[in-house]
């Protein structure tokens, strides 16, 4: 319809020129600014009329779906047919459905959520697809914008990481590459299978020759992979393989998966590649940050692994084989990092989801999987799956029988009174039926000529139901109780012992295996050295103070890093180590009466601290021995706390390490200050 028409006056626009130079028309033709420049006056011609937006037939036949599914989900109860058999406390359990969105998948519980998901994921589109032609509702891509949630949790590298924020420069070499995948499958991937090697195989050389196709998710998986090898490696096989050092190896790769994280946005885009790169992230974190820290980030990833719902079996949600079974390795190996690192922090069971049914992984080799397979048939003989198949007979005990853990907290107090009798018998039978069960399995899938994961499973077998009898063993039936445990802190100092004693056992099997002393490595608790060595200062003789400073020699021949006084807690080890010393020597020299050989560790550290200075300060101090040190200046983990405590391993970055030593005569700590504390510039910098 014309303006002449409607009856409406014509708007009457500025000239071309005019609002080129943003400057006021008169809104004549020629206008004055036109004919004082001596130019054509050119009118320009207003912008086409936007096209009113129309209901959408399809928008509103949505909509009234999801009125209609609220309006039912509001009136209508779970049917009986459709629950399964649960226990009194959880009487009924949906199905659940999987959902796609974003690229990625979710889990419901309920079906009518899940389908009202569904359907406004459908509406969005209409609405993304009517806008595509109108310029005014484009926004610009956020593909590349970091997701600000995430940032919660990551850092994205920036000025302290030493990188930036880019991961162009933290890929390895491609022949490197290739040496660090070699290292995941000979060391890491027998003791974790959370990835099908089949499958990343091809995506390892691609990123060797062309990263630019490499989605942010497998680079991801790619840095983690890297991290573990990097972790897996020694000092010198490092240098000789990267040609730098395993300490900056791991902060490169790990810097590597935080940015990518970052820059996906994990918080609300969920696949199982992603997954799979987080748990062995917080893998590749035991024994090098704080376990507290890590523990609290695996509530994350439980938490994202059940909104993928892998709390439910794959089997229940009809999903395709080959990805049930992938999403049962990487379930369990969650729940086994869960039980570890609670344990670890000092707390029992960790708050799973309720009522989870996921199926124990089968026990067959990736080389049987494959993603187009309808149907997965476990192997009656030995796989690679041993090592993992014993550690989830041990969290099933753990998650299961929560007395066994009661049992040893009781006994740790020392209380010869406690635990009650029926609670250890029933203790036992819970380990015999453990111990009955490990032996089932390494007998139908263990063969030592199948390689050193089937060994390391069976010494490690052997090894860990002793450690579990022994700490379920009341201190009334001690060897020691009357002679040498007589108080709660002897039972504290002998626990201590036995618990360095098992984890040398550890490290001399893995160490002549060649491949996996790394991992027994990384749960060394410096803490629980830290109280053992404390206790030698004021105990110089007797079968137990024989047996510890056998575990402190083994100790400092496997964790050279001991020696790297830079890290305040190594330091503050070096200072009760020597102390202790200096008691041990003085006896041995009055009840042998010769010349004591000085231990080598000894000398060194002597020469790292300054041990003639330091020697002539603690003879003429009138300060207290380690175990009578004031509570006011004791941080929570002094040498008196509790047991419970200890053996939940307090945070060493929380302790005031500073305390240590002498306040008068300074100690060449080769730099303390400003190390082994959480770093200021992200929280899960390792």
């Amino acid at each position: 319809m014309s303006s002449a028409s409607s009856g409406k006056t014509p708007r009457v626009l500025a000239c071309v020129l005019c609002q080129h130079r943003k400057i006021k028309c008169d809104r004549h033709t020629p206008c004055a600014n036109c004919v004082k420049a001596n130019v054509t006056c050119t009118p320009s011609t207003p912008a086409p009329a936007r096209k009113r937006r129309r209901p959408n037939q399809d928008l509103q036949q949505r909509l009234s779906r999801c009125e209609e599914l609220l309006q039912e989900y509001a009136t209508t109860k779970p049917s009986p047919t459709s629950t399964e058999t649960q226990g009194p406390d959880d009487p009924w359990k949906s199905a659940g459905k999987l959902i796609e969105d974003d690229g990625g998948v979710r889990f419901m519980d309920s079906y009518l959520w899940a389908e009202v998901h569904d359907e406004l994921r459908a509406m969005r589109e209409i609405v993304d697809n009517d806008d595509k032609d109108d310029d005014s509702y484009c926004t610009p891509s956020d593909a590349q914008t970091p997701d600000q949630n995430t940032a919660l949790i990551f850092s994205d590298g920036g000025s302290g990481s030493g990188w930036g924020s880019s991961t162009e420069d933290l890929h390895p070499e491609p022949a490197h590459a290739f040496r660090l995948w070699q290292t995941f499958l000979d060391r890491v991937n027998p003791l974790t299978k959370v990835i099908h090697v089949p499958t990343i195989q091809p995506l390892i050389v691609e990123a060797a020759t062309s990263r630019a196709n490499i989605p942010k998710n497998v680079e991801a998986l790619l840095f983690s992979i890297y991290s573990m090898s990097a972790i897996a490696l020694s000092e010198q096989e490092c240098l000789s393989m990267l040609g730098y050092t395993k300490d900056e190896a791991f902060k490169r790769f790990s810097t590597g998966v935080r940015i990518t994280l970052m820059r996906i946005g994990i918080l609300h885009k969920y696949n199982l590649v992603i997954l799979q790169a987080m748990v062995l992230y917080l893998m590749s974190l035991s024994g090098r940050y704080d376990r507290h820290a890590a523990w609290i980030l695996n509530g994350v990833i439980v938490r994202i692994a059940q909104k993928m719902g892998l709390h439910r079996d794959g089997d229940t949600l009809g999903l395709p084989a080959f990805e049930s079974e992938m999403r049962r390795r990487v379930w369990w190996q969650i729940v086994l990092l869960d039980a570890t690192y609670a344990l670890m922090s000092g707390l029992g069971q960790s708050l799973l989801p309720r009522s989870w049914d996921t199926k124990e992984p089968r026990n067959i080799n990736d080389a049987d999987l494959f993603p187009t397979m309808n149907s997965v048939e476990a192997r009656d003989g030995p796989t690679d799956m041993i090592f993992c198949l014993t550690n989830y007979e041990i969290a099933k005990l753990l998650l299961r029988y929560p007395g066994l853990e009661s049992v040893i907290l009781q006994n740790e107090l020392g209380d010869p009174n406690s635990p009650p009798t029926a609670e250890v018998d029933a203790a036992r039978e819970k380990l015999d039926e453990l111990d009955e069960k490990l032996s089932e399995v390494i007998r139908k899938y263990g063969d030592l000529s199948m390689g050193p994961v089937h060994e390391l499973a069976i010494k490690t077998r052997s090894t860990m139901m002793s450690k579990l009898r022994d700490l379920i063993c009341p201190p009334r039936e001690q060897p020691e109780w009357g002679t040498e445990i007589l108080t709660p802190k002897d039972n504290l100092f002998k626990i201590a012992v036995s618990t360095g004693e098992n984890s040398v056992i550890l490290y001399t099997q893995a160490q002549k295996m060649g491949y996996f002393l790394w991992f027994e490595m990384a749960h060394f608790q410096i803490e629980v050295f830290l109280y053992m060595v404390g206790q030698l200062c004021t105990r110089p003789q007797g079968k137990l103070v024989e047996r510890a400073w056998l575990v402190v020699e083994q100790f400092y021949q496997f964790h050279t890093e001991l020696f790297d006084l830079a890290n305040k807690p190594n330091g503050a080890l070096a200072v009760f180590v020597l102390r202790a010393w200096k008691r041990r020597h003085e006896f041995l020299r009055a009840t042998q009466g010769a010349t004591v050989v000085q231990p080598y560790y000894i000398s060194r550290l002597q020469k790292l601290v300054g041990s003639d200075e330091l020697m002539k300060e603690e003879a003429s101090s009138d300060k207290p021995p380690p175990s009578a040190i004031p509570a006011d200046r004791a941080a929570p983990s002094s040498l008196d706390m509790p047991w419970e405590q200890m053996l939940g391993f307090a945070d060493s970055t929380a302790i005031d390490w500073d305390m240590f030593g002498s306040s008068t005569q300074p100690v060449n700590y080769q730099g303390f200050a400003n190390v082994g504390n959480p770093p200021t510039n992200g929280w899960m910098y390792p």
